[in-house]
């Protein structure tokens, strides 16, 4: 499901994390949901995007003012214990990306054209 973020401003920060789980996901889902309300109280932070598939690969792409704010929240305490964990205990892989929005466009079929 995508949320109604519409156009981001140019020069905003798109930050990929591609993730691989593992064996161990106990805890995972309650962590996961609580970074999300984290990222949402912080200043500069514009949206996110989930998703996992069946073989467990995943793709999470959060939305920033700018790279201060996307650094502000790499420094978030609770953050930091949740990406240590994941390195130790939930993900056998990851990786992140960070990319500067250039261009920004959206398109929303109008509602009674939906099927």
């Amino acid at each position: 499901m995508l949320s109604p973020l519409g156009t981001l401003p140019v020069g905003s920060l798109a930050v990929i994390f591609l993730s691989r789980i593992g064996q161990d996901m106990a805890g995972y889902e309650e962590t996961s949901n609580r970074m999300v309300e984290l990222a949402h109280a912080q200043d500069g932070f514009l949206g996110v995007e989930s998703v996992r598939n069946d073989a467990g690969l995943g793709i999470t792409i959060s939305f920033w003012r700018d790279r201060g704010a996307a650094a502000a929240w790499k420094k978030v305490a609770e953050h930091r214990l949740a990406q240590k964990q994941g390195s130790a205990q939930w993900y056998s892989q990851w990786s992140l990306h960070i990319c500067t929005i250039d261009e920004s466009r959206c398109f929303a079929r109008p509602a009674e054209d939906r099927q």
